[in-house]
């Protein structure tokens, strides 16, 4: 009697400990019907019932998120719904194309390159690329 006694606060506590890491590790946007916290303390204080409830009522699927509620406050252009599509109309509209040059020669990116190269120093400090360092360090 004792071994079944031993087992079962033994299942009682790994039951417990799997439904609290799961409740406290899972999005937020996939918790039904309470908050994060007040799951893990109904999982915690009630420890097999409340591993069955957060299981039928709390845990959402991962397949499904339960709202997809608007964040309060400024939110960031790119995610801004309306903005992006603002952004589409004016494109569409021609608002955002580029803007002819008045200047007959057209120049590139790589003249310009070239020019700054032959301008530039050449000291024993620069590399291939034309940049200046002590050369202690390396980029990865």
């Amino acid at each position: 009697m004792a071994r079944f006694l031993i087992a079962a606060i033994v299942l009682a506590a790994a039951v417990t400990l799997y439904g609290l890491f799961d409740c406290l590790l899972r999005d937020r946007g996939l918790i039904r019907v309470l908050p994060k916290p007040a799951w893990a303390l109904i999982i915690l204080f009630i420890p097999v019932l409340g591993f069955i409830l957060w299981y039928l009522f709390g845990r959402g699927s991962e397949g499904r998120p339960v709202s997809a509620a608007r964040p309060r406050g400024q939110v960031a252009p790119d995610d801004d719904e309306d903005y992006l599509r603002q952004v589409d109309r004016e494109v569409q509209l021609g608002k955002h194309a580029p803007q002819a040059s008045d200047d007959d020669e057209p120049s590139s990116s790589t003249d310009a390159y070239e020019d700054s190269d032959e301008d530039s120093d050449s000291s024993a400090d620069s590399d291939e690329h034309g940049t200046k360092g002590d050369g202690r360090g390396r980029s990865n």
